[in-house]
């Protein structure tokens, strides 16, 4: 307990784009109730309905996911690479700001203005109103997998793969293989290896036509201000691997029954993307270690992943990589399509008026060139990711 709360008392310090002294109470509130987040996966859930505290903050929408350091790490001792990893994120801060008319849910039953994503809100506090949800979490930590998003028009999650790696091949240059293998996302889970959820836009703009929704200024990932210079060069082929999924699902009319909304499908086609924070930064490790394998990396060159699309067996994981001379194995492997913070500038999504039901994915791409084999101290991250939404529909 003693511990927790320094790290609690450590936490005020980060620089964040949220005011950190108002949620102080809070953080402490939900890393007491992290402790027990093994005893609570072990025994049927009980249902703790609790009075959140609201923020009144002007034409913003405010989503703040609390990753508590005591328990979301980033890990991957045993996952595609042999490395040692414990990286602790502070919090992920997550904002919607609205120039009119736009709700936020988790559960599609209670909107307002902000809504705050843990453990609790996401998996236990909701399975009343929304019992039918599939929200996975990491109470175990982040491992490395490997997503391209949805595989069709018609699917509303994306197809994650698990890799395990096998042991080193001197005779072929030290090369490593990989056994992948598809996460099921049928059911809640706490111990997944990467965060999953849904949200419920509610625009009541009354457009006539759909609005754009865009990725806001502010949207990042970086280490916490007292992160030390060796921790940060030690950790930054971990950082330079994260990605941000979201799928639209669709939308119905404001007027539409609860379950429907909750349970909806593409409607007609389901959209997405993979956002990709650093797709040119490459850390002197990831460049060292890749030059073994022929690949001549170069800090500020963007490099392109091909993400697992299938499972298989023993499968190269240099996939795709130019200077290597293996071809791409287009059955399990397939370039990963993301987008960057020069994209910014144009609409992500169109939102219509009525209710929108997406599903945002955070994991760790382990067919990223800079997740290489790394020893590390553990750092405490933060993550901010931004939307806003503009009156297009207004303008047409």
């Amino acid at each position: 307990m003693a511990e927790n709360k320094n790290k609690s008392k450590k936490s005020n310090k980060t620089k964040t784009t949220v005011k950190k002294n108002n949620k102080e109470k809070e953080i402490k509130k939900n890393i007491k109730e992290e402790e027990n987040v093994k005893e609570e996966i072990e025994k049927e859930k009980e249902i703790d309905e609790k009075q959140q505290e609201k923020k009144n903050i002007k034409n913003r929408l405010l989503l703040v996911i609390i990753f508590l350091s005591s328990l979301l790490l980033i890990v991957a001792t045993y996952a595609w690479f042999s490395v040692t990893l414990n990286v602790k994120i502070r919090f992920f801060d997550m904002v919607v700001q609205s120039d009119s008319g736009l709700f936020i849910s988790l559960d599609a039953v209670n909107y307002s203005d902000s809504v705050e994503v843990s453990f609790n809100s996401v998996l236990r506090d909701i399975n009343v109103n929304y019992p039918s949800h599939t929200n996975q979490w990491a109470s175990g930590g982040f491992w490395p997998v490997s997503s391209n998003g949805i595989k069709d028009p018609y699917q509303t999650k994306f197809a994650v793969f698990y890799g395990e790696m096998t042991r080193k091949y001197p005779e072929l240059n030290n090369r490593r293989f990989i056994n992948t293998t598809l996460v099921r996302e049928e059911q809640p889970s706490a111990v997944n290896s990467f965060i999953a959820f849904d949200i419920f836009l509610k625009n009541v703009s009354h457009s006539p036509f759909p609005d754009n929704l865009y990725f806001d200024e502010g949207t990042a990932i970086d280490f916490d201000a007292d992160v030390d210079e060796e921790t940060i060069e030690a950790m930054s082929g971990i950082m330079n691997s994260m990605r941000f999924g979201v799928v639209k699902i669709g939308t119905l009319p404001l007027d539409s029954g609860v379950r429907s909304v909750q349970n909806m499908r593409c409607t007609p086609r389901c959209e997405m993307l993979i956002y990709e924070p650093y797709s040119t930064r490459h850390s002197q490790t990831s460049i060292e270690k890749l030059s073994e394998f022929g690949i001549n990396l170069v800090d500020g060159v963007y490099v392109p992943t091909y993400g697992v699309i299938a499972e298989g067996k023993k499968l190269d994981h240099l996939n795709g990589q130019e200077g290597i001379g293996i071809p791409l194995d287009t059955e399990h492997f397939a370039l990963q399509q993301t987008i960057t913070e020069e994209d910014f500038v144009n609409p992500i999504f169109k939102l219509p008026n009525g209710i929108t039901k997406l599903r945002v994915y955070v994991w760790i791409e382990g067919q990223d060139v800079d997740s290489i084999e790394t020893n590390s101290k553990g750092a405490a991250i933060y993550i901010a990711l931004n939307f806003r939404k503009d009156l297009a529909g207004y303008e047409e």
